[in-house]
């Protein structure tokens, strides 16, 4: 965990509805220099009236340069006026996430960090996630969905032999389809450090590595050679990520989708259902079952539409 003295937390603030996807162009210009990017909507009354962008920086950026930058992307006239910068404080982070990430339950799910000693209630299913290094923890709508969602599958009388976990992050639902119904995962990020985190988390939770068990792999997406092997498809593929993504990858996700596969999708908002649900059944995914929590959805689609 890195030290917060001297960081600063630089925010956008912009009062005109935006596409995500050119959000998060944006928010990515500082891919390189920023500790964290975050993001967020503002709905007022069920209307977009505009967008916040957060980065924590070791320091702050010339923000001329950025401005200008932000623009071309955006389109609209954004001026120094636009951001506001303060440190970060200098407090214990690991401890303050300990402490606002007590153990839940989701389903038959128990989640808790590795600074929780106590044993899971009898007849729950652990889930050990790390909150000081997790991307997903469980608590967010989306995460929270997707778990959800497998345990209708499960209860279905569903039955998947391969299972993808597109955009892994924390591994947590990789973990959890695994302890669900004990058949090889495949976890795949695009990110190094993502990878990384979700191998810990296999280990942690004593799932086994490999081909039998769960296999943690960086690469790009569906063309990664882990994913593009799996000749016969996947039997089911969860892909928790943003709406702009989960459109442009419709086609390959349902190219790597087996026969009669499921697919559960989240990171959408309600209001963007139906972009993402256009785009999936244009490629031959249909009968949408749907979880909302909160402002955010979380869909299982099936390969073979009636």
């Amino acid at each position: 965990m890195k030290d917060s003295t001297n960081l600063i937390s630089l925010y956008l603030s912009l009062d005109v509805p935006l596409d995500d996807n050119i959000v998060m162009k944006m928010a990515s210009l500082l891919d390189d220099e920023a500790i964290s990017i975050s993001w967020e909507k503002h709905i007022v009354d069920g209307q977009d009236t505009g967008w916040t962008v957060m980065w924590v920086l070791p320091a702050l950026p010339d923000i001329k340069s950025l401005s200008k930058s932000l623009k071309k992307i955006s389109k609209i006239d954004i001026s120094e006026n636009h951001f506001a910068w303060r440190p970060v404080p200098d407090v214990n982070w690991l401890e303050e996430s300990y402490r606002s990430f007590p153990p839940f339950k989701v389903g038959p799910f128990y989640i808790y960090g590795s600074h929780h000693k106590d044993p899971a209630p009898k007849g729950l299913i652990p889930l050990q996630i790390d909150a000081a290094t997790a991307f997903g923890s469980g608590e967010h709508g989306t995460t929270r969905g997707c778990l959800e969602a497998l345990v209708k599958l499960h209860k279905s009388g569903f039955k998947p032999k391969t299972i993808l976990d597109m955009g892994a992050g924390s591994g947590i639902l990789a973990i959890a389809a695994y302890k669900l119904w004990k058949k090889p995962v495949l976890a795949v990020d695009i990110d190094k450090e993502a990878t990384v985190v979700a191998c810990r988390h296999r280990r942690i939770n004593k799932l086994p590595a490999g081909e039998k068990g769960m296999t943690c792999v960086t690469g790009d997406g569906y063309h990664a050679r882990a994913v593009t092997k799996q000749t016969k498809g996947f039997d089911l593929i969860i892909a928790n990520i943003l709406a702009g993504p989960l459109v442009h990858m419709a086609p390959d996700l349902t190219a790597s989708l087996s026969k009669n596969g499921k697919a559960i999708l989240s990171g959408l908002l309600i209001e963007q259902e139906d972009d993402v649900l256009k785009a999936h059944k244009a490629c031959g995914l249909g009968r949408p079952a749907r979880l909302p929590r909160g402002e955010w959805q979380t869909l299982i689609l099936n390969k073979s539409p009636v």
